[in-house]
C-alpha cells in the first residue's frame, strides 16, 4: 500500500512549495467553512486554477469543510460542497459525521475523510464513520499503537507527523470562545493556550502550551500498524516551513537520508516532542519559549560591551540574526558581524 503525504497549504505561496516538497496530496480551505479562516486562504473563484495545476502534478487537493455548521448555514454549506465537486476537489475533510450520507448521496464520487475533530480513537469511531460513507479517519493525535492498529483494519487512517500539537482532546477546545468569543470549533482560535500562566501560584510561564509534534522516523512504526496517510500539519505557516517539512517526510517515505536541520530552521518552538501515540515524553510540554528559536549553532564565551564571542562551528552570512537563549528561556538577539571567532552584536530582552 502506497503511503500518502499530506501537506498544508494556507496561501498560494505554500500551495507551491508543498508541491516543490514532495507532497501527494494539500489539504487546503476556502474562505468559509473551514477551522483556519484567519489563514489567507483560497476562494470558490480561484481554487479550480490551483486544483487543475496540482492535478498536472498527480497531487490531489483536499478541501477543509472542517468547522461546525450552525442550522441557518446548512443550504450556503451544501451548496458550497456542491461547488467544490465540480471545481475537482478529490476529497472533503469533515468534523459532522452525520453530514457523511447526505454527501454521499449527492455527490457520490467525492470522497469522504472524516477530520481529527471528530475524535475518532478507537474502533467504534471508525465503524461510525464508514457507516457513514467516510472511507479515511483523520484520527485524534491521542490515539495509542495499539487501537491505530486496529482501526486501520476496519478504514483507511491518517495520522499526524508534524506541527502544532492542541492542550485539549483532538482540538474540542472551548477556552478561546469562552475567552475572547472566537471559538476553535468555528475556525477562529486565538490560541490562548500560548500564553503565560501562573498553575498553583506558581512562576509564570507557557504552563499549558504544548511542544510541537515530530514523529521523525518513528514514521516507520505507523506505516507497519497499516496507516495510509501522514500529514503534515500548519496552514498559518511559511512557504519555506512547508517545504522543509514536507522534503523532511518525504525524504524519510522514500528511503533517503532526512536532514532535520532545515526542517528547524524554517520553525522550531523548542523541543520537540514525539506525540502522545507513543506515550508521553518529558517534552511534551513547551513550558519556556513560544516563538521560532532557529536551530543550536554555537555557545556564547562571553560578552563584552554589547558584543559577544562564540566559537563557530559552521559559515555564516555578516548579517545574520541570532536568538540567544539561557537555560531554554529567550534573553536576547544578536547580529552576525563577521570574524572567524564570531562576534556579534548584542542586544538584552527587556524585562
Amino acid at each position: 500500500m502506497k503511503s500518502t503525504l499530506l501537506c498544508p497549504a494556507g496561501n498560494p505561496k505554500a500551495f507551491y512549495a508543498a508541491i516543490s516538497g514532495g507532497a501527494d496530496a494539500i489539504y487546503l480551505g476556502v474562505d468559509v467553512f473551514n477551522a483556519r479562516r484567519n489563514a489567507d486562504n483560497f476562494t470558490l473563484e480561484n481554487i479550480g486554477e490551483y486544483i487543475r495545476y496540482a492535478h498536472l502534478f498527480g497531487v490531489k487537493i483536499y478541501v477543509t469543510l472542517n468547522i461546525l455548521i450552525k442550522n441557518t448555514e446548512l443550504e450556503s454549506f451544501f451548496e458550497t460542497a456542491r461547488k467544490l465537486y465540480f471545481l475537482g476537489a478529490d476529497a472533503f475533510i469533515l468534523q459532522d459525521v452525520s453530514f457523511g450520507k447526505i454527501l454521499r448521496k449527492y455527490l457520490p464520487d467525492i470522497e469522504l475523510h472524516l477530520s481529527t475533530q471528530a475524535g475518532v480513537n478507537n474502533i467504534y469511531g471508525a465503524k461510525e464513520a464508514k457507516e457513514n460513507g467516510f472511507c479515511q479517519v483523520v484520527l485524534a493525535r491521542e490515539t495509542p499503537l495499539s487501537e491505530i492498529e486496529q482501526i486501520s483494519k476496519i478504514i483507511k487512517t491518517e495520522v499526524f507527523v508534524q506541527g502544532a500539537l492542541c492542550s485539549s482532546f483532538s482540538g474540542q477546545c472551548l477556552m478561546s470562545s469562552f475567552i475572547g468569543g472566537d471559538s476553535g470549533n468555528r475556525g477562529l482560535c486565538r490560541q490562548p493556550c500560548r500564553q503565560k500562566y501562573s498553575l498553583n501560584g506558581g512562576k509564570m510561564c507557557y504552563a499549558i502550551s504544548p511542544s510541537d509534534l515530530c514523529v521523525g522516523e518513528n514514521i516507520e512504526k505507523f506505516i507497519n500498524l497499516g496507516v495510509s496517510a501522514f500529514k503534515i500539519e500548519g496552514r498559518m505557516r511559511r512557504a519555506e516551513y512547508v517545504y522543509a517539512a514536507a522534503k523532511f517526510y518525504r525524504n524519510l517515505l522514500n528511503g533517503e537520508k532526512a536532514d532535520i536541520s532545515q526542517l528547524k530552521r524554517a520553525f522550531n518552538r523548542g523541543n520537540y516532542t514525539s506525540g502522545l501515540a507513543f506515550g508521553q515524553d518529558e517534552n511534551f510540554l513547551s513550558t519556556k519559549t513560544q516563538s521560532h528559536i532557529g536551530e543550536k549553532i554555537a555557545v556564547v564565551k562571553k560578552i563584552v560591551r554589547q558584543k559577544i564571542y562564540v566559537n563557530l562551528k559552521e559559515k555564516i552570512s555578516q548579517g545574520s540574526a541570532m536568538k540567544i537563549l539561557r537555560n531554554g528561556e529567550e534573553v536576547g538577539n544578536a547580529v552576525y558581524k563577521g570574524g572567524e571567532y564570531g562576534v556579534f552584536d548584542y542586544k538584552a530582552n527587556r524585562k
